[in-house]
């Protein structure tokens, strides 16, 4: 990665060398000499192994484990820090994934149904500065994610198919270790999600109604400056806010053309999101930075996102199928 980070009038990054000071005419802040710009360049290397076996129990019925390892380097923004000097350098976030399953399938339906543990290192976490309205990002320790999944498909006949879906989990920052976050839920990462779908298709038609159930998660607020190691760290106040289950219903249809029409493949489309127009809380940005004593206090400065209403969406594709 090889990025360059600007003078921003003494904001984030800085004047870089020079001195702060007002516009006299508008009084805007600039940056009075001090360089253009400083360059960081930063080369990250990893091995990313993936081993995978799978059994089989019966015919229909199957086993399966894996283990693996990811990596993802840190966003260019770890680096807009005063004078683009941050106090730890960022390392990629390293991710050991291991996960068991299960596979059974039978005429009319089938069951996929697993359980999960990731472990990610060197996470970061992130809060929106209160002065510059800019989203900023620190060190947050170890992350653990853990929990089971299953998911089955059911043909109930007459051109009727059911699919089920239910997830429980957790992803909590790792205790221990002087994180002051630990055992910390992460942000926006739902506790549970259940999705039924009706699904039905005859001839040229399929229709859809699917309807997602989405848990309890969590926002951050603020920041606090916690000593880590020794060393004064700006930590995130993690799971501040609650936000509450929410549920959204999605209707689709479809007509497809499949015969040997030369318009063979073309397809219309009709798709109604948030059908029940709910506006739901999913979301907030607090107007007023956490303290010591006080996680998150409601404000009318706070900002709040809802699920977006009720919208309806007509598509056409259209294919070409000459004749041979």
């Amino acid at each position: 990665m090889t990025l360059n980070q600007y003078q921003d009038n003494g904001k984030t990054v800085g004047c870089l060398g020079g001195t702060a000071a007002k516009d006299p005419v508008t009084g805007a802040p600039i940056c009075i000499g001090g360089g253009a710009f400083t360059t960081h360049a930063m080369n990250w290397n990893n091995w990313l192994p993936n081993v995978a076996a799978r059994y089989f129990i019966k015919s229909n019925w199957s086993a399966y484990a894996q283990w693996s390892e990811g990596s993802v380097i840190p966003p260019s923004a770890a680096f807009d820090t005063l004078n683009g000097n941050p106090v730890v350098t960022p390392k990629p976030q390293l991710a050991k994934t291991y996960q068991i399953g299960s596979v059974v399938k039978f005429c009319r339906w089938t069951l996929d149904a697993d359980a999960y543990y990731v472990h990610f290192q060197n996470a970061y976490d992130s809060y929106t500065d209160p002065t510059t309205d800019e989203l900023v990002f620190v060190p947050s320790g170890p992350l653990n994610t853990k929990g089971i999944e299953a998911e089955s498909n059911i043909v109930i006949g007459w051109g009727f198919t059911l699919y089920l879906n239910a997830s429980l989990g957790s992803a909590k920052y790792q205790e221990g270790g002087g994180w002051p976050n630990g055992g910390l839920w992460e942000a926006d990462s739902p506790k549970n999600i259940e999705t039924i779908s009706l699904l039905y298709r005859h001839t040229n038609w399929d229709f859809g109604l699917v309807d997602k159930r989405v848990g309890t998660m969590y926002n951050d607020n603020g920041t606090l400056t916690e000593m880590v190691g020794g060393v004064p760290i700006p930590v995130p106040v993690d799971q501040a806010i609650t936000i509450q289950p929410f549920t959204l219903v999605n209707f689709f249809a479809n007509y497809t053309i499949k015969n040997r029409s030369w318009l063979r493949g073309s397809k219309l489309g009709l798709a109604i999101n948030n059908l029940a127009n709910s506006h739901n809380l999913v979301g907030v940005t607090p107007y007023t930075a956490a303290t010591a004593a006080i996680a998150y206090a409601p404000n009318p400065g706070d900002q709040v996102n809802l699920l977006p209403g009720r919208s309806v969406m007509a598509t056409l594709t259209v294919g070409w199928a000459p004749k041979r």
